[in-house]
């Protein structure tokens, strides 16, 4: 019996089934219940009017306009227009009951984190509007010494019986003002023990150094309060600044040697990337020539080591040589050739080594052909890598440019700057 691909369990799935689409399904939904929730919101308003049937806009807070975009026909023609509404004001026999209401209210707004102002110890909050009524309020001290007119207490101005000052606040409204007068009675702000023992301690020495002014010394206090002084320098941490620099040495000397090792790896693919071309250029001239593969390897390999005996100028060319020491040393010469493209670390060396091996194993029909072919694409690479060194040659030589630039400019506008006359 013939089984269906349903029955073998291959039903394909219809594309409300897939988890993906139900769940953008959903989400799009939801968008668009909540667009038209937010929509039906905005704009299900209606005009007001009063008893005589004329249109009105209700003001916002007292103080705060508001800005109402409206659409506008007159006659057959439509505009949009922006009105602005003002803040509610108040009549003049509203103010004065506001202001003695606000100038009672404005008492609580300043203590701050004080309990009140018959006991300040911690900076009052000497607020410059009275929220939520349009009230501008200034302050005037009549003990600049002890509270500003920003509320910041000077502690070292205060005695510890405590310090009256008067506060004045000058509320205005438009036009209108009211004048109301704080009396507040400043403390020193409360220390612990610790802290009152450093200051006792300060003062005796801020003492002792005016006592002996005219002494070659200054004597440091050996009591306070029935205690016991110990003097000793601090420790001094400037020579942990030494131990940072050393870290930060040993951090940048690892650093640029692994950049430089990264900048050494990336000139040297560069080479062997220039030295592909001519590589394969030579081989293929000799094997055309009637030349074995290994003889014409050796011929290369003999012609670079005659040339840069130990100097290492090319790493395409050491390892040639390296592979010709393998082969002479009874190594096989096919897994030689491959090792040598392996070792190189490019994909178009590991090609020639392949090609090369293979060669062995089939024979050395259409090798020719093939690196001709390989050649034609080689010197392709090479004129693009050609390119993009011109490229990044060209980007380099901006930072000079700019240089010279930034130079000229130094020129130019320093002598015109020492030549104004003030």
């Amino acid at each position: 019996m013939k089984k269906t691909k349903e029955n073998q369990g291959f039903r394909k799935k219809k594309f409300w089934e897939n988890p993906v689409y139900l769940k953008a399904g959903a989400a799009a939904f939801g968008t668009l219940i909540c667009f038209a929730a937010v929509f039906v919101t905005d704009n299900s308003r209606q005009l007001s009017t009063d008893d005589n049937g004329q249109i009105i806009l209700e003001r916002g807070e007292r103080g705060e306009n508001s800005l109402r975009q409206m659409d506008v026909q007159i006659g057959e023609q439509k505009e949009k227009i922006d009105i602005t509404v003002s803040g509610q004001e108040y009549d003049r026999e509203e103010l004065t009951a506001v202001f003695r209401n606000e100038g009672e209210r404005l008492e609580k707004l300043i203590l701050g984190e004080n309990e009140s102002l018959d006991h300040v110890q911690s900076d009052l909050d000497l607020v410059r509007e009275i929220p939520d009524s349009g009230i501008l309020v200034s302050w005037e001290s009549d003990n600049y010494d002890v509270i500003d007119v920003q509320g910041n207490i000077r502690s070292e101005k205060i005695d510890r019986e405590g310090v009256i000052v008067m506060l004045t606040a000058h509320l205005r409204y438009g036009e209108e003002e009211a004048v109301y007068e704080f009396c507040v009675k400043v403390f020193p702000p409360e220390t612990d023990e610790a802290e009152q023992t450093v200051k006792e301690l300060k003062e005796q020495i801020s003492k002792s150094d005016e006592e002996t002014k005219t002494e070659e010394y200054m004597i440091l206090p050996s009591e306070i309060e029935g205690k016991k002084v110990t003097w000793k320098y601090a420790t001094d941490m400037r020579a942990f600044g030494i131990i940072v620099l050393g870290a930060g040495a040993s951090c940048m000397i690892i650093v640029s040697s692994s950049q430089r090792k990264k900048e050494e790896q990336k000139k040297a693919e560069c080479l062997m990337r220039l030295d592909y071309p001519q590589i394969i250029n030579k081989f293929n001239l000799y094997i055309r020539a009637g030349m074995t593969v290994r003889r014409a390897w050796f011929l290369i390999a003999h012609d670079y080591d005659r040339k840069y005996r130990g100097k290492g100028k090319r790493k395409a060319y050491d390892e040639m040589i390296c592979t010709m020491y393998q082969i002479q040393g009874g190594a096989p010469e096919g897994e030689c050739y491959e090792n040598y493209g392996i070792r190189c670390g490019i994909s178009s060396y590991r090609k020639f080594g392949m090609l090369l091996s293979q060669n062995l194993r089939k024979g050395s029909k259409g090798l020719t052909d093939l690196l001709g072919r390989e050649a034609e694409e080689a010197f392709e690479d090479r004129k693009n890598l050609a390119k993009k060194l011109g490229e990044e040659a060209g980007t380099k030589l901006m930072i000079p440019l700019f240089m010279m630039l930034i130079i000229v400019f130094a020129i130019v506008i320093v002598p015109a700057f020492f030549s104004i006359q003030i």
